[in-house]
Order: C-alpha cells, then sequence, then structure tokens
C-alpha cells in the first residue's frame, strides 16, 4: 500500500527514501501543513500488531518529543497511519551525514573532528538523562552531523519501546551488539553508563577505524569484554594522545560503576585528554594497565606472568567525586 502512497496522516508528503533499517524506513517528507521538510520514519507494519509495543511507544515517544536539545533530533509528530497500517515518527531533518556514513567514506577521523563529535553527544546524552531518558541505540548510525557540523542524537525512546515488547524473543537485546554494554548484552536494564559504554566504542571506532571487540555473535563479544582489553587508541593511532586513549578506555570499562558518572564528566575527561592532560583519578583503568604491560621489558612482563595464573583484571574502585565534575551520578 505504500509504494502508492503519497501522504502519511494526510500531511506529510513523502518525497523519498533516506535510509533503511531492520525495524523502519527513514523518509525525507515535506510537511504540507507547516511548509517544511522533515525525517518521517515508518516502522515496520509487524509491530502495529504488538499491544505491548503500540503503548510503549506512545509513552517513549512522548518521553523523546520533550527532549529540546540542540544536539538531539527533535521529535514533532508520531501516530498511526490508518491506510499503510504503520506507526510513523515525525522528525526533524538533518541535512548532512551519519556518523556510520562518514566511517564508510573515510574509514575513520581526524582526531580533532572525532572530539568535537564525541563531544557534543556527551552534551544530549547528559540532557536526556537528567530528563530521565536513556538511548539504549547509540551508534554511528544514531549520530547525525549537519552541514553546519552540529552533532545530533536520533532515536531516543524507540529502543526501549521495542525491547519491552513481545516482538523480541527470550533472551535477545535490540542494538547493533558492537555497540551494546556488557550489562545489556547480559539481557540487564541498561541505565546512562551503558549509553556512555556506546559512545566510547563510537569514539574508538570514529578514531581508528575499528570497534574495540571484533565478534561473529552476542556471545562471543561478551566473552571477549569479559578477558580480553582493547588495543589503546594510541597504539591503533599515534596521532592520539595517551590521555585520550586512557579517557576513551575509561568509558569501556566492563563495571558500569568503573566508567565515568555521568555524560559531563565523560565529556571532560574526553576533552581534558584530547589536550594531554590527565583525564581521571590515579587509579589506572584496565586498558591503561594492559598497555603499560606491554611496554615492559621482556624479561620483566614474562616474569610478572608467571607469578600467578592469569585472572580476572581487577579494575579499580572509583566515586565519582574522583572524576572531574563528578556530581555524584544523576543516575
Amino acid at each position: 500500500m505504500m509504494a502508492n502512497a503519497t501522504l502519511i496522516a494526510g500531511r506529510y508528503r513523502v518525497d523519498g527514501r533516506l535510509g533503511v533499517g531492520g525495524m523502519s524506513t527513514v523518509h525525507l517528507a515535506f510537511d504540507q501543513r507547516l511548509e517544511r521538510n522533515v525525517a518521517l520514519k515508518l516502522l515496520a507494519e509487524h509491530l502495529a500488531d504488538d499491544a505491548t509495543f503500540v503503548s510503549r511507544f506512545r509513552r517513549e515517544a512522548l518521553s523523546a518529543a520533550r527532549l529540546v536539545h540542540p544536539n538531539i533530533v527533535q521529535v514533532f509528530d508520531f501516530g498511526f497511519d490508518q491506510t499503510a497500517h504503520q506507526h510513523f515518527i515525525v522528525m526533524e531533518h538533518v541535512p548532512g551525514y551519519s556518523c556510520a556514513e562518514l566511517l564508510r567514506d573515510r574509514g575513520h577521523l581526524d582526531v580533532e573532528q572525532a572530539v568535537d563529535i564525541i563531544v557534543q553527544a556527551c552534551r544530549g546524552l547528559d540532557y536526556a538523562h537528567r530528563n530521565g531518558v536513556v538511548h539504549r541505540d547509540v551508534k554511528p548510525g544514531n549520530l547525525l552531523v549537519s552541514d553546519s557540523d552540529v552533532v545530533k542524537l536520533a532515536d531516543f525512546g524507540i529502543a526501549r519501546a521495542v525491547d519491552q515488547s513481545s516482538i523480541t524473543q527470550v533472551g535477545s537485546v535490540l542494538g547493533t551488539a558492537a555497540y551494546l554494554a556488557p550489562e545489556q548484552a547480559r539481557g540487564e536494564e541498561a541505565g546512562p553508563r551503558a549509553d556512555l559504554y556506546s559512545l566510547g566504542v563510537v569514539a574508538y571506532q570514529l578514531m581508528s577505524g575499528r570497534l574495540p571487540y571484533e565478534a561473529t555473535s552476542l556471545s562471543e563479544l561478551a566473552l571477549k569484554q569479559q578477558q580480553e582489553s582493547p588495543v589503546p587508541l594510541d597504539q591503533l593511532n599515534p596521532h592520539v594522545p595517551h590521555q585520550l586513549a586512557v579517557a576513551v578506555a575509561m568509558a569501556l570499562e566492563i563495571e558500569p560503576e568503573a566508567r565515568p558518572p555521568d555524560a559531563a564528566a565523560l565529556s571532560k575527561a574526553i576533552q581534558d585528554g584530547a589536550r594531554g592532560i590527565d583525564p581521571g583519578p590515579s587509579g589506572r583503568t584496565r586498558s591503561a594497565t594492559a598497555a603499560a604491560t606491554q611496554m615492559l621489558p621482556r624479561d620483566e612482563a614474562t616474569a610478572a606472568t608467571r607469578v600467578a595464573p592469569r585472572a580476572a583484571p581487577r579494575r579499580p574502585e572509583i566515586s565519582s567525586a574522583g572524576w572531574p565534575g563528578g556530581t555524584g551520578g544523576r543516575e
């Protein structure tokens, strides 16, 4: 039916397709009532028959619509089109590129541009978290960079609405697996610090052109997260200051409590690290410790590893007071 339709909800004229995902298709549309271009997201038809999803979608869409911030894509409208039998979301149209497209075209970004993107994303997340909204699906495709270099986070609330409905199988999780925080991969509730982990993965990829963990399944990813440390960013990209590599490693800590307490603290750590300033407390992250071990003379490193069988790495206990700009966590 959609192939022949030109209007959604009697006012949004579909002008072209912007992108396709597993749960939705995004179109460029023209709002004939307000005479402006918008991004029209049409959710998959099968979602309309899930009563739990419909209820949660309405609640989450309302929450997302209340988020008005320069670094968050504004939600203008949402509803259900009876003719097309589809739920739709109307959002501001952001002319520019997603970070996924930038990575596809360039491989990786300059450190300065990557830092600017992450810092702006932190501002959007900080605002959302302070208003009780967790994104749950932070990934390059949901980070949009406008033609004027303003970064906007898209798709707030949709992940939670889908994840809590009966369309997901028992034990499954939503989101691109590579960007999921370990607690999300375990099927646990995702809090604000899960978004920080996902943004840490994005930061790592933007500056190195690769993911911190390469895995072919969710179970393999979870195993690698527990047993391995990502290669430090400054080893992959010599233009990344060591302090910045440490700041990104903080966001990638396995335990949520070991990550920065909030998005504002992560932003400060990233900015300090980019300037060559130690971004965190005296405690060393798991990745930083691994990097230091790799720098030991071979004999010393070998002797150290012979002392005892390999055990799970210990992580420093970090209180929010130890972080620059720590607020005690607004979770």
